[in-house]
C-alpha cells in the first residue's frame, strides 16, 4: 500500500485528497491545525500549527513513525487568503498569509523531504499567479508568486524526486469566502483539484500543472 502525506488536510482540497486517495487504496496521513476536524475521514491525523517550526518538526517525526519512513506522495495543501488593499494590510496580516502559503511549505520540506524516496512525488497547491494579481489580493498574490519561485528552485535542487506545482484559479472552498469578490462561474471544485493531483502522480508529471 502506498502512503500519502497531506499538509493542510482539513481544508477543502485536503479533504478531497483524503477521499480520492483512500478510495484508490492509499494510506493517508493528514496534518492539520485541528485534527479533530478530520474525525470520520479515512486519514490518520495529527494536529500541528504549520507556522511553528517546533510543531512541524514534531509532525514530521509522527509521519515518519506512521509511514515507516517512506511517503510516496507528499502534498502541501495548506493556505490562507486576505481580501484587503496592500496599504491597509497590517504586518501581522502580511505575516499570516506568507506563513500559511510559503513559510509553512518550506518548514514542511525541511522537516519531511527525507521521507520521500527517490522517484517519490512532492506536490504543492499553488495558484495561477497571473490571474490573481487583483485589487485587495496583494498579500495572497505575493505569497503564491513566492511559492511559485520556491517550487521551481526546489525542482532544480531535488532532481531525484518529482516536484509539481498545481497552479489553480478559483476553487469553491471555504477559503474563497475570504476573497473580496464572488466566486466566478466555472470555478473548480476541491474534487477537481484532488483528481488532478492523483492524475499527475499516476502519469509521472513534474513541473507546473495549470488548472
Amino acid at each position: 500500500m502506498q502512503t500519502a502525506l497531506i499538509w493542510g488536510a482539513a481544508g477543502g482540497i485536503g479533504r478531497a485528497l483524503i477521499e480520492i486517495l483512500s478510495k484508490n487504496g492509499w494510506r493517508v496521513l493528514g496534518i492539520a491545525r485541528d485534527a479533530t476536524a478530520l474525525s470520520g475521514t479515512a486519514a490518520e491525523v495529527y494536529s500541528a500549527d504549520l507556522a511553528r517550526d517546533a510543531d512541524m518538526a514534531a509532525a514530521a517525526l509522527w509521519a515518519a513513525q506512521q509511514s515507516d519512513g517512506v511517503v510516496h506522495l507528499w502534498v502541501y495543501a495548506a493556505g490562507d487568503m486576505l481580501g484587503k488593499p496592500l496599504a491597509d494590510t497590517t504586518p501581522a496580516e502580511w505575516d499570516r498569509i506568507l506563513s500559511a502559503n510559503v513559510t509553512g511549505a518550506h518548514l514542511a520540506v525541511t522537516h519531511s523531504l527525507a521521507l520521500v524516496p527517490a522517484g517519490g512525488h512532492l506536490v504543492f497547491i499553488g495558484a495561477y499567479v497571473d490571474r490573481i494579481m487583483l485589487p485587495k489580493l496583494g498579500a495572497y498574490a505575493a505569497s503564491k508568486a513566492a511559492l511559485d519561485a520556491y517550487v521551481t528552485v526546489l525542482g532544480k535542487e531535488v532532481r531525484d524526486r518529482r516536484i509539481t506545482n498545481v497552479r489553480v484559479g478559483a476553487v469553491d472552498t471555504p477559503l474563497w469566502r475570504k476573497a473580496p469578490f464572488r466566486l466566478p462561474k466555472g470555478a473548480h471544485t476541491p474534487a477537481d483539484v484532488a483528481a488532478a493531483v492523483l492524475r499527475a502522480h499516476t502519469e509521472g508529471h513534474r513541473g507546473n500543472l495549470d488548472l
